[in-house]
């Protein structure tokens, strides 16, 4: 430091040396005083929920004359759309229908029926049962069981209505069949 005429005045580098110091201090730097710290865990958590969801669809044996119907077998296949969640077992069942007579599914038009069947394989050698789940579905290939990939599956179905031996009446015959999928 310099003195002149009784004042005081510092020198360039004692002011750059306290301006440094400041900024120092007032970023926290080379402070006197520590802070404690202390740690904790955060836990992070979803549950990914079972579900699944199946769409209507509609199995249609198409037009016949009723004299055909009496002799023939008529075939026809559909299918549905099933989403799972990624690895979720489900299995999907099918009632008998709004109108059966004991097992026999049966489509109806104005008191009138005809019996068709429903399959879960395209050789029509394995019946579509009721069995709700993979403990129930007990006969071979009676129900679909499958797993779940959180995208859209495709089930078929397949179905044949039997020859009538005589003509039916006329009209459009048709039944709902509640599909049940369990997961």
């Amino acid at each position: 430091m310099r003195y002149n005429g009784g004042k005081r005045q510092v020198g360039q580098a004692a002011r750059i040396r306290a301006v440094v110091l400041f900024v120092a201090l007032a970023f926290g730097c080379q402070s006197s005083a520590q802070a404690g710290t202390s740690t904790a865990n955060l836990t992070v958590q979803i549950t990914i929920t079972a579900s699944c969801t199946i769409n209507a669809a509609t199995l249609n044996f198409g037009s016949v004359s009723g004299t055909t119907l009496a002799t023939t077998l008529q075939s026809g296949s559909t299918t549905v759309s099933v989403t799972c969640t990624n690895g979720s077992p489900y299995s999907i069942a099918m009632d008998n229908g709004a109108n059966p007579s004991g097992s026999q599914r049966r489509m109806a038009n104005a008191g009138n029926f005809i019996s068709y069947n429903l399959f879960t394989d395209a050789a029509h050698t394995n019946p579509w049962t009721t069995a709700t789940s993979s403990t129930t579905c007990t006969t071979t290939n009676g129900c679909f069981l499958g797993t779940g990939n959180g995208s859209a599956q495709t089930i078929n179905i397949y179905g044949d209505v039997p020859a009538t031996g005589t003509a039916p009446n006329t009209g459009t015959y048709t039944d709902t069949v509640v599909m049940t999928i369990t997961y």
